[in-house]
């Protein structure tokens, strides 16, 4: 007599455990590489693995805690910050932004970073903390946590690649900064990549 043996979900799980599941989502090999897939899947695949990371916990460091999710918009991947989450793109959206960042810094230093929050969360808010900390930030006389931002998205892709979730993840093919307003992460190809992406479809035959 036949007998069909199956795989039980972990305690609290429910539902069939499928390949993608059990392989812990390392089966995904997302190409990132412009030369390889051109530009546009490359994009699209970096901001399709950095919510994958944001949900799965494979950032492992201080993003995911204050940023919310990943699109592409206008040849960029947008790592946007949850405290500015639906903004548009538009001018008054940027004052938008630029009010919410007003009304963060006087509840206390460093509003928009993890440590800010849980500095807040922990002792109060504090005005005065708060706009002698956004002085001191935008004269360069204390640190700031946008500074890091680039190092940590850095590091979570290295660990996305490690984990066989992106595959031809190279730092010095991108840059990434933050906006001036909002903290959203931008991350885009440099213009050498794109140069070299352009040429290989010139050259290749029709």
């Amino acid at each position: 007599m036949p007998v069909d043996v199956a795989i039980t979900a972990s305690p609290g799980q429910g539902g069939t455990v499928t390949a993608r599941r059990a392989g812990g989502l390392r089966d995904m090999a997302l190409v990132v590489a412009p030369s390889r897939v051109g530009v546009k899947a490359a994009l699209q695949h970096l901001a399709k693995a950095v919510n994958i990371a944001f949900q799965t916990d494979f950032g492992e460091n201080y993003l995911e805690s204050v940023y919310q999710a990943a699109i592409v918009r206008r040849g960029e991947v947008h790592i946007v910050h949850r405290e500015y989450f639906g903004f548009g793109e538009g001018w008054f959206s940027q004052f938008g932004r630029l009010i919410r960042s007003l009304q963060l810094s006087l509840e206390g230093p460093d509003p928009a970073s993890p440590e800010g929050q849980k500095q807040i969360a922990e002792k109060g808010p504090s005005t005065i903390r708060g706009i002698l900390n956004l002085v001191g930030r935008k004269f360069d006389l204390v640190s700031e946590y946008e500074d890091r931002v680039p190092a940590y998205v850095e590091q979570m892709f290295d660990r996305l690649e490690a984990s066989g979730i992106i595959v031809g993840w190279d730092r010095n093919d991108w840059e990434i900064w933050t906006t001036q307003i909002g903290l959203d992460i931008r991350i885009a190809p440099k213009d050498e990549v794109t140069a070299g992406v352009a040429d290989q479809l010139e050259e290749a035959p029709v």
